[in-house]
């Protein structure tokens, strides 16, 4: 059941016997000089050796000053090496089982949420310092109060020598069959103005700005418009064009500052999906089959700018402007099987075609002063304005066959047009004040205002008249909404030489007004919150943290899920809103331990309580027609343990995880209320090992156990085992050479619902040679040597569970050069 390919063993095997030999080969010393380099590098193992965290306060701190890597390495090389690092092959960052959401360089955001930007793009060699820790929004750094957000953020600190003039590279690739990969990095620094300036163009699944030496995508830095009439198959293998320019600069210390960030890419892609379904119900499967596919193309257009003045020593301005216009057009067709236990039930073909136009422009102006000579007592004001657009201008065409006993019972046909807008303003605001108590902790008072007014409309028509003028009114809605969010805060804030800590409440008051204008009727939602927050960070020491925290926060209702309107995008998976629907509270606790001397160790765990929480109810007919509703629910709780232990040994940096996650879910399936237990735990080993100049190893295997249960039809558990493992090795044996090769397994285990085993071996290998002292770098790259579909994934929702596969890059050949240049500006 857990049979490991035995290839797989052989290839890791033989990695491990050619790294060990690389590492204990005989050097033989033959005069001064050669004695010198020798030294030279053991001096440099030594340095390497002690690459471990220190605690300072809420932030780890790696210090890389002295790391040395080999020609070129790149950004993400060096975080791969840090013990609790993980990157996978699309560039995603976690640190100790939590995603790295924010990457700064000197504390400044380049782009935004993409941190492959700058992992993909910047010399290693260029980094002083990397720093992760739990950022606190921009709102609370301004106001001082917190308003409990934190972002898992890596910050790159930048040597000092690196802040006086330019770097980049340039890079171009291709082969005979018209894949093409190219793009462009430069970065100026002078002191603590900084610029950068990307480009690229590609048309082999990578998306983003990232090279192409590994073969494998990156993440997606655009946003995707919100397509109501859900034409998307997939990712597939985007096309993608971008062009990006980020600015910032900080003068007369710190209080003055400026940074813009602005963006342009097209994206296209053709992805095509196959996805099979089981829902469990009462004594039965309902299981649905599709084979889908689509034609995806949008553009889009981003600026987002932050102005901040300080007019004295006491006052400060912010200004906060930003954008974004993006136009999109899609195809998609599809063909949905349903059944109940093996017997046909339903048959469906579509096709839908639309145009969706989003655009965006918010600002946002804020002022704080100091009162008094007394550090610590502030005041601060804000208002801000949002203004969104939204249109999807679409086709949908449906032919429905319904089968009783094998039999045709009845077909439906659906051919309408659909019109759908929304034109929302937003207004907010919001005013503070912090009083100092005692040394080092402070009072603070805030309150905040957000108003929303919308007025969406659905139209549908129907080609009964041949030209789609005929409308619907049952599928059709006008409505004008408006809602008024209310907070007040109070809280109590400070810290000790080695504790910071934060004892405060909300009371949120929440009011949401909807009327028809088609129908003439009004609705209406109130309700008030008390959540409180509790929180501590305790250092220990200089290598030992602990920290706790609790969140109590209200789950929103939306005006999708209050509107009671039908969405027939998809005939057979019908959508209306609950109008009694109500808000739910989300209880959140976090205790966090952390030990980073000869052995790192972390250890986290996350309970979640929820009251009266949104869930769905969903009614299924006799022929697999199925309405989904949200609708509240008591009861649903989860919890997260995730442990990881790291240490040197053998001059190997080796890690240990293990991660378990337990969830109680509850919703409706038709009268039914099913309690779903699911349950999955995983353990993992990774081994690092890298030696200057000879080769870089990295080995990780995972293996993962899943079991989901549902009170409805206790006979049919879902359990299945997977396993994940990747190897790469790079090779530096002979100078100026480089060879690298990297593999992944992925295994899933067939279950009663998904009949066969999966398993894909994606496999890649690159060749390069060095030019011109380093700065010219020649590749010839093998991507998915044996021409896998990598695309497999499974997923697990309450009693439903999901094994969807979509196209990737088959294999292929590129030859590419990049040009790496780094220049001083002159005195």
């Amino acid at each position: 059941m857990l049979a490991i390919k035995p290839f797989i063993l052989l290839l890791l095997l033989g990695i491990a016997s050619l790294c060990l030999y690389a590492q204990n080969r005989p050097v033989l010393v033959r005069s001064p000089d050669t004695l010198r380099i020798k030294i030279d590098t053991l001096k440099t193992a030594i340095v390497t050796a002690t690459l471990r965290p220190r605690i300072k306060r809420d932030t780890i701190e790696y210090n890389t000053e002295n790391t040395r890597l080999h020609p070129n390495a790149l950004v993400e090389e060096l975080l791969g090496r840090f013990p609790g690092m993980q990157i996978d092959s699309y560039g995603n960052i976690t640190y100790n089982g939590e995603k790295i959401q924010r990457l700064l360089v000197d504390g400044e955001d380049i782009f935004g949420s993409d941190p492959t930007i700058v992992t993909r793009n910047f010399g290693a060699d260029k980094i002083a310092k990397v720093q992760v820790l739990d950022r606190r929004s921009d709102h609370t750094i301004f106001t001082g109060i917190d308003d409990g957000t934190r972002t898992k953020t890596i910050n790159l600190v930048l040597k000092g020598s690196a802040k006086d003039g330019y770097f980049g590279k340039v890079e171009a690739g291709g082969n005979k069959d018209g894949y093409y990969n190219s793009n462009g990095a430069l970065a100026a620094f002078r002191n603590r103005e900084q610029i950068t300036i990307l480009g690229q163009a590609s048309n082999t699944g990578i998306v983003g700005f990232s090279s192409n030496a590994g073969g494998s995508p990156s993440q997606v830095i655009f946003l995707s418009n919100m397509d109501p009439l859900g034409t998307s198959a997939g990712t597939g293998i985007p096309s993608f064009d971008a062009a990006g320019l980020h600015y910032a600069n900080t003068w007369n210390g710190s209080g003055n500052h400026v940074m813009v960030n602005c963006q342009y890419n097209h994206y296209f892609t053709r992805p095509v999906t196959t996805t099979e379904s089981w829902q469990t119900e009462a004594n039965r499967l309902y299981g649905q089959y599709q084979q889908s596919n689509s034609i995806n193309q949008q553009g889009q257009q981003l600026a987002y700018g932050v102005y901040d003045w300080a007019s004295s020593p006491n006052s400060a301005v912010k200004l906060v402007l930003s954008g974004n216009n993006s136009q999109a057009q899609n195809q998609f067709e599809a063909t949905d099987i349903g059944n109940f236990n093996d017997t046909l039930l339903n048959e469906s073909r579509r096709t839908i075609q639309d145009k969706v136009s989003y655009q965006r422009i918010a600002g946002e102006i804020s002022w704080r002063i100091r009162i008094g000579h007394q550090i610590g007592r502030t005041f601060s004001v804000s208002s801000g304005i949002t203004k969104m657009d939204n249109s999807t201008h679409g086709y949908l065409y449906s032919l429905n066959s319904y089968y009783q006993s094998g039999t045709i019972e009845s077909i439906d046909t659906v051919d309408q047009r659909k019109v759908i807008t929304s034109h929302s303003l937003t207004y907010t605001g919001h005013i503070a004040y912090t009083e100092p108590l005692w040394k080092d902790a402070f009072f603070g008072m805030e309150y905040n205002l957000r108003i929303i007014t919308d007025a969406p409309m659905t139209s549908t028509f129907n080609r009964g008249d041949g030209k789609y003028l005929q409308q619907i009114d049952s599928l059709s809605s006008h409505i004008k909404t408006q809602s008024i969010n209310q907070r007040a805060t109070f809280e109590l804030q400070g810290k000790t030489q080695a504790l910071n800590y934060i004892v405060g409440f909300d009371w949120i008051w929440y009011k949401y007004y909807q009327g028809n204008l088609l129908v003439d009727s009004i609705s209406h939602l109130n309700s008030i919150d008390f959540a409180p927050r509790v929180g501590f960070s305790y250092a220990i020491n200089s290598f030992s943290r602990l920290s706790f925290e609790y969140d109590g926060s209200p789950q929103r209702v939306s005006p999708g899920q209050l509107q009671p309107i039908i969405n027939n995008s998809d005939p057979l998976h019908l959508t209306i809103g609950n109008p009694a629907l109500k808000p739910g509270l989300e209880h959140d606790f976090s205790l966090e331990f952390s030990r980073l001397k000869t052995w790192l160790l972390n250890l986290k765990l996350n309970l979640r309580l929820i009251d009266n929480g949104i869930s769905t109810k969903t009614t299924t007919d006799t022929l697999g027609r199925q309405i989904s509703q949200p609708i509240n629910v008591n009861g649903a709780h989860s919890a997260v343990l995730n442990f990881s232990l790291n240490r040197r040994l053998l001059g190997i940096d080796a890690g240990l995880d293990f991660a378990g996650t337990y969830g109680h879910t509850l919703n409706y399936v038709n009268a039914d209320l099913s309690h779903n237990d699911a349950f999955t735990a995983g353990t993992g080993l990774s081994l690092n090992k890298y030696v200057p100049d000879k080769f870089s190893l990295l080995v990780k295997t995972n293996l993962t156990y899943f079991e989901q249960s549902s009170s409805i039809n206790p006979a049919a558990p879902v359990r299945y085992w997977m396993q994940d493992h990747s190897g790469a090795i790079t090779l530096f044996l002979i100078k100026n050479y480089e060879l690298n090769t990297n593999a992944t397994y992925t295994w899933h285990q067939k279950t009663a619902s998904f009949h066969a085993n999966t398993s894909v071996l994606f496999w890649n290998a690159y060749f390069g040679r060095n030019f011109l002292h380093n700065k010219l770098t020649a590749r010839f790259l093998f991507n998915n040597i044996l021409n896998k579909n990598a695309g497999i994934t499974r997923t697990n929702t309450a009693n439903i569970n999901i094994e969807s596969s979509t196209n990737i890059l088959g294999h292929y050949w590129m030859v590419s050069a990049t040009y790496h240049f780094d220049k001083k500006f002159k005195k």
